[in-house]
């Protein structure tokens, strides 16, 4: 982990939960996620619809559902207001290689729109 690669990851952290703190739709999902930024993890914790927690610290002793971990440069892009094609979702990132998937794959796949739209937040012009 390079200097610059962590304060990205901590930058891109600092977006998610900037916005993600707030979000909210009307849907039955309960999961603990890990999401990582370059080298920066989170636990997002989903009750009801609603992200009730991010926890920044003491990750590595956390349980998660599964994960979802990318590349400082596949965020960035992703986030664009208008992302290039093969940016522009996170099965798209996955193929080429700036994001993984890990874990009990079952209630993402249950719950896929939610945790896009979640995760797409942060793009630039959403409101």
């Amino acid at each position: 982990m390079t200097r610059s690669t962590a304060a990205t990851g901590a930058q891109l952290l600092q977006r998610f939960t900037r916005v993600a703190s707030s979000f909210t739709k009307p849907r039955a999902v309960q999961v603990d996620m890990l999401v990582q930024f370059a080298e920066v993890p989170a636990i997002v914790r989903i009750r009801d619809g609603r992200v009730t927690e991010i926890v920044q610290r003491g990750v590595a002793l956390q349980s998660w559902d599964f994960a979802v971990k990318g590349t400082a440069e596949g965020w960035s892009q992703f986030w664009l207001a208008i992302p290039p094609a093969g940016w522009h979702d996170l099965l798209a990132l996955n193929k080429r290689g700036a994001l993984t998937i890990e874990g009990h794959l079952h209630p993402l796949m249950a719950h896929l729109q939610f945790i896009k739209d979640l995760l797409a937040s942060p793009r630039e012009g959403a409101t």
